[in-house]
């Protein structure tokens, strides 16, 4: 048995005749205007404008609160000649943000600087030691980007040094927003952009164009990176952002991008926003995780290819030290996780010692994937006593909400309902984490099972080709809110089963489907080995589709999101001989032949059950249990599967010898025989009973089962030993004796049993499984 990881969503797909006449004028297939319609795209004027994103897709800056008054105070600082600087964030979003202003400021011939904060050292946010820095050095005009919106305290300080702060940000707003010259936000209160959830990136993009008065298409490589980094919905403008920005990156002239694309083992002429979701934002993100996030923002804006290069190497450096940290931490704090659920915690509030602060977030996203739990991990400076780190949410927990009733015990706080950053001194992580458990609470946190995957249709993987995986590629870019979409893939059977990887932690496997086949590439699943091989014909996939070159060849694959297979998994051991390893495992061995008991139970495990057919019940019937011998009949196999609810079924089925071997009597033997005994009235069945076989050419078993059937119909008598005709016996047919019923069922068991393939096997076995639910039922 596999338990999904997911509740299954599956919708159906149901090609109306209006989807059908838009496939046709638009010449994709039905398909994917079915799932556009699935997710609101229901007019062909909507499906247009989604298939073909451009710059018409961009919606006016100026309809951003204070974007006018923004652009007005920057243009007289430029023609002032003020000294600005940029405020940033030390993420992909916040480096792209700074990157995209200050290429823009320094085109317009602003005299500008950036200030990329020290996670370290200033914290998460706005930082007060930072403003005052940044203020005395002659900066009259502060501009954030990607952050700014939680602080009010650093605002008010900047006004009374006769600074002005314009801020561009969107994150989740506080309750009190500061006295900044200009709030440039998509989500400000009773001034709603057409288009809310713009990333950092999107925000500063917005703030380019309008201070350009043209659109800046230079600056969508950019934009893009930083909108996928950040993980914000990938539609509307977003959607145009990154669907360009693709293109910009492919011809990107950025030697810092391009050393760096070089760096990630990514080619230009295959760029696609998995490539910067796995490829570059991990690599920008890692600078500002171990070290200085500002040469990231050097790296992206320099045009001087040494210097690019020499950047991108320190990055990709920065990058792999960034990945032994994650990996180092993640087990201590997987750990501490798991005690935390055996105490009885809703919410994961992990605190450790030595711990990198740059990585905790990654490291908190990992035991959310693990425990499906609302997980802040944080590291405890044992001199200052102040514990920082990052937290991450699951679907349908509003993390900040959670902890914003905190927000007086926190020394710093600010993120939005899925991921936060945090610091708390040592004396309130108790108080903290209190509120935390008991906002879960509130919130009905056990209601929250597991996340859900939701699955466009299920498709038979016959379907499967090159025109539809183009048809779906239209959908992208994908990612929030326009994921790639997910098929419950229909087949017949699995095979090739292997696993992957220097610890056999992956997986692959081949779904197959009459003559069609199709691989499938399963990370971190590799202890479902042998269950998929256990349960090669019910085992449900979940995935989506790629494409896989290797060595030259292109091919699709899927690539797992979920899988999972109701009923146990039935493992084929099928064998004549019992040997003594077969009894070696603390599991339940049923037995249909008290004599094979008896025989092999000196050899079974101390803590193993041997259980003879009749005295087996729901209480001594374990999770894995072995069938040991050959049921005669179809109703004791029928008992055993009736109270074995058990994950696991392994099937020995021995038997001495099969009566399928000799076969059933037919008329001719039947009537061949009783001729003989007419002829032979009191024959002496002990003194001739070799020699009459070999007279008759028919097998010893096989006259014994013909001289029973004669009797229960009472076509002879036996009498110590004599065999006597009966005259005028009533007219019955041989099928009428029990004996010649029980063989038939006998030979019938051992075919579904022991002479079918393991493939009929398991159908057998699985069906009787549903006959037993429906039953139920």
């Amino acid at each position: 048995m596999i338990l999904p990881k997911y509740n299954w969503n599956i919708h159906s797909i149901d090609y109306n005749d209006n989807e059908k006449a838009i496939a046709n004028q638009l010449n994709i297939n039905p398909l994917i205007v079915s799932i556009l319609f699935q997710r609101g795209y229901n007019t062909l004027d909507k499906i247009k404008s989604f298939l073909n994103p451009n710059i018409d897709s961009f919606h006016n800056p100026f309809n951003l609160h204070d974007m006018q008054k923004s652009v007005d105070r920057i243009n007289t600082a430029i023609s002032n000649d003020e000294k600005i600087t940029i405020y940033g964030d030390y993420d992909a979003d916040g480096i792209t943000s700074t990157a995209i202003l200050y290429e823009t400021l320094q085109n317009m011939g602003a005299k500008v600087s950036f200030y990329i904060p020290n996670r370290f050292t200033d914290g998460y946010g706005p930082n007060s030691d930072a403003y005052k820095k940044i203020i005395n050095d002659g900066t009259t005009l502060i501009i954030t980007v990607d952050n700014g919106v939680s602080g009010k305290e650093q605002v008010d300080l900047a006004n009374q040094m006769k600074c002005d702060v314009i801020i561009t940000d969107h994150h989740n707003l506080p309750d009190e927003l500061p006295n900044a010259y200009a709030i440039v936000h998509a989500r400000y209160p009773e001034h709603q952009y057409d288009f809310g959830n713009l990333s950092g990136a999107g925000i500063s993009f917005k703030l380019a164009t309008a201070l350009l008065g043209d659109f800046p298409s230079e600056l969508l490589d950019l934009a893009a990176i930083g909108t996928v980094a950040d993980l914000v919905s990938l539609t509307d403008e977003n959607r145009a952002i990154v669907k360009l920005g693709l293109i910009a990156i492919s011809q990107t002239e950025r030697p810092g991008l391009n050393a760096l694309i070089h760096k990630a083992g990514l080619k230009l002429d295959n760029i696609n926003e998995e490539s910067i979701g796995f490829g570059i934002a991990p690599r920008l993100n890692a600078l500002g995780r171990i070290s200085d996030a500002s040469m990231g923002v050097a790296l992206l804006t320099t045009f001087d290819d040494e210097y690019a290069d020499e950047l991108a190497k320190e990055t990709d450096s920065k990058n792999t030290q960034r990945k032994k940290l994650v990996s180092d931490i993640y087990e201590e704090a997987s750990q501490k996780a798991t005690n935390l659920i055996e105490a009885g915690h809703n919410t994961l509030f992990i605190v450790g010692n030595n711990w990198h602060e740059g990585v905790l977030g990654i490291v908190a996203s990992r035991i959310v994937e693990k425990f499906h739990k609302p997980t802040l991990v944080l590291n405890l400076d044992e001199q200052t006593k102040l514990a920082k780190g990052s937290g991450r949410s699951i679907e349908g927990f509003d993390l900040f909400n959670a902890l914003n009733h905190s927000r007086s015990d926190m020394t710093s706080f600010g993120g939005h309902s899925m991921a936060v950053g945090l610091s708390v001194q040592e004396d309130n992580l108790s108080k903290v984490y209190a509120n935390l458990d008991k906002n879960a609470l509130e919130q009905d946190i056990d209601t929250i099972s597991k996340p859900t995957l939701n699955i466009t249709a299920a498709i038979d993987i016959k379907d499967i080709n090159k025109s539809l995986f183009d048809n779906l590629e239209q959908l992208a870019p994908f990612g929030n809110d326009n994921e790639y979409p997910v098929f419950e893939f229909k087949h017949d059977s699995i095979s090739n089963v292997t696993t992957m990887g220097a610890e056999n932690n992956h997986l692959k496997f081949r779904l197959n489907s009459g003559y069609n086949n199709i691989n499938v590439l399963a990370f971190n699943n590799g202890k479902y080995s042998q269950s998929v091989t256990n349960s090669f014909d019910v085992t449900r996939v979940a995935g989506h589709l790629v494409l896989n070159t290797w060595k030259g060849k292109t091919s699709i694959q899927i690539m797992l999101d979920d899988l999972c297979c109701d009923g146990p998994e039935i493992i084929d051991q099928r064998s004549n001989v019992l040997k003594k390893d077969y009894f070696n495992d603390a599991v339940t061995y049923v037995f249909f032949n008290k004599n094979i008991l008896n025989q092999v139970k000196s050899y079974v495990a101390e803590d193993a059950k041997c259980i003879y057919v009749d005295d087996l019940s729901f209480d001594n019937c374990s999770d894995n249990i072995v069938i040991v011998d050959c049921p005669v009949n179809m109703a004791t196999l029928d008992k055993v599967l009736s109270i074995a609810d058990s994950k696991k079924i392994i099937f020995i089925l021995y038997k001495k010898e099969l009566i399928s071997k000799f076969g059933m009597p037919n008329r001719q033997q039947c009537a061949k025989i009783f001729k003989f005994f007419a002829k032979h009235n009191g024959f002496d069945l002990k003194q001739n009973y070799q020699q009459l076989c070999e007279f008759l050419n028919i097998s010893k078993r096989s006259l014994f089962l013909i001289l029973k059937v004669f009797d229960e119909l009472n076509f002879i008598s036996i009498d110590r030993g004599l065999i006597y005709e009966n005259k005028q016996p009533a007219k019955r047919e041989i099928s009428e004796a029990p004996a010649y019923q029980q063989m038939s069922d006998e030979i019938l068991l051992e075919k579904k049993l022991i002479l079918s393939s393991k493939e009929e096997l398991s159908h057998f076995i699985r069906n009787k499984y549903d006959q037993r639910k429906d039953a139920v039922k």
